[in-house]
Formats: structure tokens, C-alpha cells, sequence
């Protein structure tokens, strides 16, 4: 019978294959079917079709890659192989790719790729004496080119290896002798890359060890190193990660853009990028452009198992985006008070208010954002993300539309240090200075309005006459008097307020107060 002259792994492996995959596509349905009969060359063609129709989970290729595999088209075997191991399957079909790129690769000497495997492989917890096999090999390999200093790049190498095998088995441990361990690890690395460029794949080692050591300067250097030489849309996406962190939206931006128009193979490299891509643009105020971002993530997260913790990141950012733009998904946008914070909670409620065009519903969520300290979401004891400070520029004309100076001033307090390079609306920045009492920040932020408030034209007054700028207050309210709606307000104000009083001093008061009440004169 056929199925007797099948390779045993290739069968073992086919059954695995065919048990409870959900949400198969058609081509792979019918690819699994030719697979199981041996028909090989139908199978490859639809899985192939299946990839060409866009299937991005990783069964056609680790398909492909068996039947190359057993054709003994290792080097085309390897490219299919790779290819799964970075897309969505389950959990014991992934560790198939993954011992297949690691053995494979061995053999064809690519032990920089094989290594990796191997550490994604005991990260799962499989355990093998291959590994250490295959780690020794890597230290002894010569390689094609003659070795240099008589064979010293290997010994570092070697050195190296055995340091993080060593480091491996107290890794737990958070102690400075760790921290030193994986300093000399680090130096090892960097010696056997100076004296062989064929090692460079180890550069991901060195800055792996640099972010555990939370040195992120060091390891932003080195994945920076990476992209420029390598064009590798994975170092883009943590170059992006980590300006997005420090708060340089417009500086991730531009990494992730760059990654982007990189062919990418992996779709949670894919989300990822989304996920960051949506939070940079929001931090930036750009809402249609985080939406955007935020739905592509939602989609490409449909196909992975992603973490809680990720999920409910994606969720925030997808459904502060849909409220933003107007295209709110009810039924996705709930969300558990046990779960998030009242800051954030508090902060979705007002973008609801201003979306239903609701002023007072909106003031009244925005006035309780400041009961709580803001903090980045990626810490520990996170309230609200960092790139939803965004949204406190908001809140603040919020409040001063509604005439709500008090809550203007506990928020323009509390977060001053974050609001001070965001974008100004409704002129809460000049009211803001205003109630802190800086009265000269406030003149200036006052000055730069085009069409202000009759609100704003008092605040900007009263900062005069807190300053003892009386020709001002003459030149600028001889101006504002002349606004039919403001006029009223104005001149009861100049008349009572103790503030004024200097000014109703002055011999020519009731002559100025008179000639810029009066309404102006028709033209003929």
C-alpha cells in the first residue's frame, strides 16, 4: 500500500496535522487530503495555492516543508520550515518547525539560526542532549574561511556558549553575580563577532542580554547596528518600541513606517508594529491614523494566541481610536471595572460624552481623571497608557467650556510635566497659567488666540491688571468692548471688581470706559 512507502516521520507528523485544526482554508483542507493519500505533488500544489490566496497560518508551508524534507531538498525544505515556525499554528506543530529548522540548519552549518531554535525549544520545555551537541559544534566550527589568530574566534565562541549554558541554571536568580555573567557573556560575543563578521547573527544575543540587564541604551545601539546593516524589519520594530516607551512617538513612527515596507513573514511581528504603530499616533493626537492601525492589529490578532494583558492593550487602544473617529464598536468596547482603572475608565466616558456631543456628561468624567496619578500601562501598577495623555489637552477645554475653572486648574496640576508640548484646545493653556497664577504665561498663551471667549477675554484682562499693565488693559479691552456678546460682562467687571479699582482711579476711566462702549458708528 502507499502509505507503507511513506517515510514514518512524514506520516506521525501528518496525522498530527489532521487532528482539530479549526478555520482551515480550502486549499489546505484539500492539500491535507492529497497529503494523506501520498499524493504529494497535488498536495504542495494546494498548499502553495493556499499561500498564494494569502493563508497566513504556518500549515501549508510546514506541509511543503515535510514533503521537500523527504525529497531530500533541504535547502528549499529549510525556507518552508522557517516560514512556519514564525506563523500561528498550534502549540506541538510549532515545536515540529522548531526541531526541524534545528537540525536542519545544523547540517547545513548554519549555527547562528540552529541556536535559536534550540533556545526556542527549551523555552517550551524540551530538553535534548542534541542541544548541547549542537552547541559544541558551534564553538569548534571553522567554517569555509581560514580562522583567525589561530583559531581564537572560536574560543570565544565557545566561551560564550558555556557562559550562557551557565547562566541558563541560575537564571532565576537576580543577583549581581548574574549581572556579571551576563556582562562576560556579552564581551565574549562581541569578541568572536570582531574577529569573524560570518557570526554576526549573535548581535541578537548581545542585545537580549543588554535589555535583561535593563540597560536599553546599549541594547538600542545594537539592534540599531542590526537594522543598518541588515534592513531586519524585527530590530526596526524594537528601535520603534523603544523610542514609543520614552515617549518619541514621531521617532517610532518612523521606524515602524520603515518596518512596514519590509516583506514580513511573521504575522505577530505583523500585530505588533499595529499595536505600537496605533498607540504612537494617538500619543500624537492622530486618531484616524491610530484607528486605522488599531483595526489591521485587531484583525491580524484574530488568527494568534495572544496574552491577556496584550489583548486588553489592543482593546483600549482600538476602542479610545472607533470613539475618537465615531465608529464605535458597542458590543467589543465593554469594559470590566475590575480590570481597569478608574483614570482610564473616567477618560473613556468623557470621549463618549464628546462623541454624543454631550458637554455636560463629558465635563463631568473629565473633572475625575486627575483623582489618580497617570502611568504608563506597560508598569506594573499602570492606570492609564502614557499615549492617552494625548487626550488631557481635551479634557482641559472640556472643563473650560464648562466654565469649570477649579477642575482646570487640579488637572493642568497635576500632569503639567506631560501637557507641556501637546496642542492647545479651546485656549486651556492661557486659563491654566491663569489659575496657577503665572499671569505672564498667561498673557502670552492669551495673546496667540484668535477668536477668544468672552471668558477668555476677562482671564486675559485680569492677567493685566494682576501684572499692573493698565495702558494694556485700555489698548486690549478698548478692543474686546467692541464684541456686542462680551461687552456686558466686561464693562460690569470693570465697574465692581476690586481688581479694577486702580483703573477707576484714573481721571479719564468713565471718558476711555464711555468711547469704547459705545457701538461703532455706521458707515455713510
Amino acid at each position: 500500500m502507499i502509505f507503507q512507502k511513506r517515510p514514518l516521520g512524514l506520516a506521525l507528523v501528518s496525522c498530527f496535522l489532521c487532528w482539530g485544526l479549526a478555520a482551515k482554508s480550502k486549499e489546505v483542507v484539500l492539500g491535507e487530503k492529497a497529503y494523506s493519500k501520498g499524493a504529494f505533488d497535488t498536495a504542495r500544489k494546494h498548499f502553495q495555492e493556499a499561500i498564494d490566496n494569502g493563508d497566513e497560518s504556518g500549515d501549508p508551508h510546514l506541509y511543503i516543508g515535510l514533503i521537500l524534507e523527504s525529497r531530500r531538498q533541504y535547502a528549499e525544505s529549510i525556507q518552508h520550515f522557517r516560514a512556519a515556525a514564525e506563523r500561528p499554528m498550534q502549540k506541538k506543530f510549532k515545536k515540529v518547525a522548531y526541531w526541524k529548522m534545528a537540525i536542519l540548519c545544523r547540517q547545513a552549518k548554519l549555527y547562528g539560526e540552529s541556536l535559536r531554535y534550540v533556545d526556542r525549544l527549551q523555552d517550551m520545555g524540551e530538553k535534548s542532549e542534541l542541544f548541547e551537541k549542537i552547541r559544541a559544534e558551534a564553538g569548534n566550527y571553522q567554517g569555509p574561511v581560514a580562522p583567525t589568530a589561530g583559531g581564537a574566534t572560536n574560543a570565544h565562541l565557545k566561551k560564550a556558549l558555556a557562559l550562557e549554558k551557565e547562566f541558563k541554571e541560575r537564571e532565576e536568580k537576580d543577583d549581581d553575580e548574574a549581572a556579571e555573567l551576563m556582562r562576560s557573556i556579552i564581551a565574549a560575543y562581541k569578541s568572536a563577532i570582531a574577529e569573524d563578521a560570518r557570526l554576526k547573527d549573535y548581535r541578537w544575543k548581545i542585545a537580549q542580554y543588554y535589555e535583561k540587564l535593563k540597560e536599553p541604551r546599549e541594547a538600542q545601539s545594537i539592534y540599531r547596528q542590526i537594522w543598518e546593516n541588515s534592513g531586519d524589519p524585527s530590530a526596526a520594530f524594537k528601535l520603534g518600541a523603544a523610542a514609543r516607551r520614552m515617549g518619541d512617538y514621531t521617532g517610532a513612527l518612523k521606524y515602524f513606517a520603515a518596518a512596514l515596507e519590509k516583506p514580513i513573514e511573521d504575522p505577530q511581528l505583523k500585530f505588533y508594529i499595529r499595536l505600537n504603530a496605533a498607540q504612537s499616533h494617538y500619543g500624537l493626537a492622530h486618531y484616524p491614523e491610530s484607528f486605522a492601525h488599531a483595526k489591521v492589529a485587531r484583525r491580524i490578532a484574530g488568527d494568534l494566541e495572544v496574552k491577556k494583558k496584550t489583548a486588553l492593550s489592543l482593546k483600549r487602544i482600538y476602542c479610545l481610536g472607533a470613539i475618537s473617529v465615531n465608529e464605535i464598536d458597542e458590543e467589543y468596547c465593554k469594559f470590566n471595572k475590575k480590570e481597569e482603572s478608574p483614570v482610564f475608565l473616567n477618560l473613556i466616558a468623557m470621549k463618549r460624552g464628546l462623541a454624543e456631543k454631550n458637554n455636560d456628561k463629558a465635563a463631568g468624567f473629565a473633572a475625575k481623571i486627575y483623582e489618580k496619578e497617570a502611568i504608563d500601562i506597560d508598569e506594573n501598577e499602570a492606570t492609564m497608557p502614557a499615549y492617552a495623555m494625548s487626550d488631557l489637552p481635551v479634557a482641559i477645554g472640556v472643563l473650560f467650556n464648562a466654565e469649570r475653572y477649579r477642575a482646570v486648574l487640579e488637572l493642568t496640576e497635576r500632569f503639567r510635566k506631560n501637557l507641556q508640548g501637546m496642542k492647545d484646545f479651546s485656549g486651556w493653556r492661557g486659563v491654566s497659567f491663569f489659575a496657577l497664577k503665572e499671569y505672564g504665561s498667561a498673557l502670552i498663551e492669551f495673546d496667540k488666540i484668535k477668536n477668544p471667549t468672552t471668558s477668555q477675554m476677562n482671564l486675559h484682562l485680569m492677567s493685566m491688571a494682576h501684572l499692573g499693565d493698565w495702558a494694556g488693559i485700555k489698548t486690549k479691552g478698548t478692543v474686546y468692548l467692541k464684541n456686542a456678546k462680551a461687552r456686558p460682562k466686561l464693562e460690569a467687571n470693570f465697574r465692581k471688581l476690586k481688581l479694577y479699582a486702580p483703573l477707576r482711579q484714573d481721571k479719564d476711566f468713565e471718558t476711555w470706559l464711555k468711547a469704547a462702549t459705545e457701538p461703532a458708528t455706521p458707515t455713510p
